[in-house]
């Protein structure tokens, strides 16, 4: 096995699943994460409308909640909630997007303890937790994309009792992925989102827009993002780092909202990215051809590798057993694959 970048490489080891489905290419299409009772967990949907919580070291499922929702299920957000740490648990967010239906699932029982349906119109394609360190309150973010912009509604915060908190100012657009970010040394909460034709970050305290990070006349899908922050002692900057749908991805001071560069990484559509140790970040595309490609810019100090043929790519550690890149196949009904990473 040759490496990928330098002594980094990357390992195909199986799939994990062969009941996997979703219906949409986009980032989220399953999680991943290491459980408060030690358990490896992999989250996905299948034809029928169920959750399946499968354990990828036992390589077993541990439980399928039967027609969990009732249309198809888009996405999936883990968050460890240890606000009470004696009680500490696993919340699972899962949502449909024809019946705009957002369901939240603690892991340690199994139920359903959320279950909205935020909007009237359009579908939802993304929602996120968010932590409100004033209010020692985990929150959770809904978002609403419309092909008809007439009809586009906000976003919504919702406590986890279900009673709506607020909505966000000037946030009417057609959001593809969102997400929270807290930043200690402003001591602020950020909601960020990608939108067909621009990303925007959203101060949630003054409930105002904080930054768009576009340029010109931008006609692509903007897909997901990452905050990275590993230089901040060095050049004072937090970046947004985020892709397209024609292949770039993109960077950008957080804070001052300027275009730092842009790295072109494939000719198709890119769904989704994810960092590894502040190094490596990998990026998932359009085309089926499997093919596994290094990109390295003068003017990055990450390295990135790009996946064709895979929707979703998410990096998880495991305390014996090391660092896996699990990915979801672009077919619908398309195998989630484990990799085995070696630094």
């Amino acid at each position: 096995m040759e490496p990928i970048c330098g002594n980094f490489n990357i390992e195909f080891i199986e799939d994990l699943s062969k009941d996997v489905y979703c219906l949409q290419e986009k980032e989220n299409t399953f999680c991943v994460f290491y459980s408060v009772n030690e358990i490896l967990y992999l989250v996905y949907s299948t034809i029928d409308l169920s959750i399946v919580f499968y354990d990828i070291i036992n390589k077993v499922k541990i439980v399928e909640i039967k027609k969990a929702h009732e249309s198809y299920i888009i996405e999936f957000r883990h968050y460890l909630d240890d606000i009470e740490k004696k009680k500490k648990r696993d919340l699972v967010l899962s949502s449909s997007y024809e019946d705009r239906n957002i369901k939240i699932w603690d892991v340690n029982n199994m139920e359903c303890i959320f279950n909205i349906n935020p909007y009237s119109k359009g579908i939802i394609y993304s929602s996120c937790f968010l932590y409100d360190n004033y209010s020692n309150e985990i929150l959770i973010a809904t978002s609403n994309y419309n092909n008809n912009s007439n009809d586009l509604e906000p976003i919504k915060v919702f406590h986890l009792q279900g009673e709506e908190l607020k909505e966000i100012n000037d946030s009417n657009y057609s959001t593809i992925f969102i997400d929270s970010f807290y930043d200690e040394e402003y001591n602020n909460i950020f909601i960020i989102t990608a939108n067909k034709y621009s990303v925007i970050s959203y101060d949630y305290n003054e409930n105002a827009e904080y930054h768009k990070y576009m340029q010109g006349n931008f006609l692509y899908d903007c897909t997901s993002i990452i905050i990275y922050n590993k230089n901040r002692n060095i050049d004072d900057k937090i970046k947004i780092i985020y892709s397209t749908g024609n292949g770039f991805i993109r960077v950008w001071d957080f804070h001052r909202g300027e275009f730092l560069y842009e790295i072109k990484v494939s000719e198709g559509y890119i769904f989704s990215i994810c960092l590894l140790d502040d190094k490596f970040l990998f990026s998932c595309g359009k085309y089926y051809n499997n093919e596994i490609t290094k990109k390295e810019d003068k003017k990055s100090d990450i390295k990135l590798i790009h996946i064709n043929g895979e929707v979703t790519c998410k990096i998880i550690e495991h305390s014996i057993f090391g660092k896996f890149l699990v990915t979801k196949n672009i077919a619908d009904d398309g195998p989630i694959k484990l990799w085995k990473i070696r630094t």
